[in-house]
């Protein structure tokens, strides 16, 4: 136990100085009854429960005070606990900005909701993570190597919502490729990143349309990272918004003139996660995001050891209800 305020002890040598006051107050008291010099047996025994009844609430009140200035102490027990150290981890969204990640079914779209939730996932990241962010469709461009700053994937999250132009097609072997671009960029430069966890983070409404995907995954298990995709969009699906005209979104359409809506595509997926030892999630309304990305998080992290902690407890709370029960059956005496 230790004493925040260890000056404040010195209080209770005001208790022992008040020790004379109180015999001489007692001392009075008792040549009072002397005057009285009334000697029957019913009188004695009385003044001698009235000696015992003072010096009970004299005793009780010295230990009211005696706690209030321990509790002006801040005393605190001290307890040491043995701290899992989390190791880093290094994350790479691959973030899919097809045409069809700008349908609506999720609010404001699939792709802003997406957004959306990486922004507060950086924000909210320990320091010693990093992050990268890759975005594909029909082809694929590195945005951000691995980095701890998260201003400077909130940036590059930005300029995504911000940016209109449309690529058909979704190719996911070429955003996996680039992904290992990253993961071995950052070995060159930085060899000792070697030891951190690596995990990527697929973000996606649909099936592949390239022809990279195979000979990608299987370079990914090579190198034995695992990669957990997030589907995500609503199972009515929504029509594809490719333009605006007066104010109004223009639809894709095939050619018979209908709206062609887009669903979510969970089978290449899936398929995806298993072969690289990954887990699907699926996100029906957006508001799963969160909860994905965090246990993706949890289940990866790697425990490198642990660290002995002390920690201190506050107790002058309980000082102070002590002193209050004792003041409250010092009433009764």
């Amino acid at each position: 136990m230790r004493f925040l305020y260890p000056n404040y002890l010195k209080l209770l040598f005001l208790l022992l100085a008040l020790l004379p006051l109180w015999l001489y107050s007692q001392h009075i008291k008792t040549r009072g009854r002397a005057i009285l010099g009334d000697s029957r047996p019913l009188r004695a025994i009385s003044h001698f429960s009235s000696r015992a009844r003072d010096w009970g609430k004299y005793f009780m009140l010295n230990l009211v005070f005696g706690a209030m200035i321990l509790a002006l102490a801040h005393p605190q027990l001290i307890q040491g606990k043995m701290v899992p150290q989390a190791g880093k981890l290094d994350i790479v969204f691959l973030l899919d900005t097809s045409p069809s990640m700008r349908a609506t079914d999720i609010e404001p779209s699939r792709l802003e909701r997406a957004l959306d939730v990486i922004g507060t996932f950086t924000r909210k990241k320990p320091p010693q993570d990093r992050i990268a962010l890759v975005s594909f469709s029909g082809g694929s461009l590195i945005l951000s190597y691995l980095t701890e700053d998260a201003n400077n994937i909130l940036f590059y999250l930005d300029y995504l919502k911000q940016d209109t132009t449309l690529s058909p097609g979704t190719n996911i072997g070429r955003a996996l490729r680039n992904g290992l671009t990253v993961v071995a960029k950052e070995l060159e430069t930085n060899p000792a990143a070697g030891q951190n966890k690596r995990v990527f983070i697929l973000l996606s409404d649909g099936e592949d349309h390239g022809q990279e995907l195979e000979a990608a995954v299987l370079e990914v298990k090579r190198q034995n990272i695992k990669v957990h995709t997030v589907g995500i969009g609503s199972k009515e699906g929504s029509p594809i918004p490719i333009a605006s005209s007066d104010g109004k979104p223009v639809f894709l359409e095939d050619e018979n003139g209908n709206k062609v809506i887009t669903r979510l595509d969970e089978k290449t997926l899936r398929w995806l996660a298993e072969q690289t030892a990954g887990q699907f999630y699926r996100s029906l309304t957006g508001q799963e995001l969160g909860h994905a990305f965090a246990e993706i998080v949890l289940k990866e992290r790697e425990i490198q050891g642990f660290k002995k902690v002390v920690e201190y407890y506050d107790l002058y709370h309980e000082v102070l209800l002590g002193a209050l029960g004792i003041f409250l059956a010092t009433m009764f005496v």
